[in-house]
């Protein structure tokens, strides 16, 4: 059995997209070389809005593709919607993390910034998918692969996700609500043990990587499946669905919230940053799937992008700072041409063609193994 949702490799394009331009920008801010800069305060917050739109897009995704599952067979295989997942996020993960962490000092000797980092502690967090956790409750070290916190809380996610579906199929509208409330009061809970008892997170923000924190905007993400999946349901608000200028509308006021047109409220900033998004993004992505959207992103080289999105997410911190290196080393000047669209779009590009490489010579041996354990197919490999 076969379920394609379009636009949506497009859309994975775009919350890479939303990643390396934070990133781009704060690295050239770190670099302290006074390099042009002119869009570090609408992009500061993008990297974020990416991540958010990764885990929307992964609660849909996932279960959708789990309810028609168990629509098919009655039931949920979870053996094998493990094993996909090791499949498909392992190989990579471990692969480049383990060159990261036995390869950064090395590095940083090389380039002049010698460090000595904890390897045994860094193995530790990275081999039980707990980065999130090391980032705010361990000693920080700059061997820590910080951008891998992100994938952590996905496969702690994965860990509950098909238990839901085969254990309690009949009432998942009332799981999806309790994951948003239970996000809802950790929010809370975790904001008053940093702000009010001054419990030391490292000076990062538990709402930004605590798992618990974040499991609505998955919820989010399965609502919007939930909808789409059942026909009764989805026939009561398809008008609302597919009318594209709703879609401009909400696509628009999306964009003008992200680079701050829009103010956000200290409350919300403060408990609801990622969730406001995740509303947002799930309208998107239901309106999107439909293929009756307001743009067409079913374009080949944004399907593409779009498959290799992961890789994407995982080399681009490397290869960017890289990137910016070699044209403070070559390119005079510090013009805004330069490095505030130059930079950026050749981080893009280096990173997509790493990416693709990874995919088609790596990473897709894997993938068609997945193929053996995979009931309901979403893309052909």
């Amino acid at each position: 059995m076969k379920v394609y949702f379009k636009n949506l490799d497009g859309i994975r394009f775009i919350a890479a997209l939303l990643v390396i331009l934070q990133h781009t920008s704060e690295y050239k801010a770190d670099t302290h070389a006074a390099l042009p800069n002119s869009m570090l305060h609408q992009f500061k917050e993008f990297g974020g809005y990416g991540v958010t739109l990764f885990f929307v897009l992964s609660g849909f995704l996932i279960f959708y593709l789990l309810f028609a599952e168990h629509e098919f067979k009655k039931t949920i295989s979870v053996k094998s919607f493990y094993i996909r997942r090791v499949l498909r996020i392992w190989p990579l993960y471990f692969g480049f993390g383990l060159i990261q962490i036995f390869g950064i000092d090395w590095a940083m000797k090389h380039m002049g910034n010698p460090v000595d980092t904890p390897v045994l502690e860094n193995l530790f967090y990275l081999f039980t998918f707990s980065i999130n956790l090391q980032l705010l409750f361990a000693t920080l070290n700059r061997g820590i692969i910080e951008l891998y916190w992100s994938v952590c809380i996905e496969e702690q996610f994965y860990l509950v996700a098909p238990w839901l579906v085969k254990k309690w199929y009949k009432s998942i509208l009332y799981i999806i609500l309790g994951m948003i409330a239970i996000a809802f009061v950790f929010k809370f809970y975790m904001r008053y043990l940093d702000v009010s008892q001054g419990v030391d997170f490292n000076n990062n923000n538990p709402l930004y990587l605590f798992t618990l924190c974040r499991i609505d905007n998955f919820g989010m993400g399965i609502l919007a499946a939930y909808i789409y999946f059942n026909k009764n349901i989805y026939a009561k608000v398809e008008k609302y669905v597919t009318n594209k200028w709703i879609q401009v509308c909400v696509a628009l006021f999306t964009l003008l919230y992200m680079i701050k047109v829009i103010p956000m409220p200290q409350f919300e900033q403060d408990y609801f940053f990622a969730t406001t998004p995740s509303i947002l993004y799930a309208y998107l992505i239901l309106a999107a799937s439909t293929g009756n959207f307001f743009v067409n992103l079913e374009k080949p080289i944004l399907k593409s992008l779009g498959k290799y999105s992961y890789g994407i997410y995982v080399y681009h911190a490397v290869l960017s700072q890289l990137v910016l290196m070699a044209f403070m080393k070559m390119i005079p000047g510090k013009n805004i041409f330069t490095y505030d669209i130059l930079y950026p779009i050749t981080s893009v590009i280096v990173t997509a063609i790493v990416a693709g490489l990874s995919y088609e010579l790596y990473e897709k041996h894997f993938m068609k193994l997945k193929q053996k354990f995979t009931i309901i197919k979403n893309r052909d490999v």
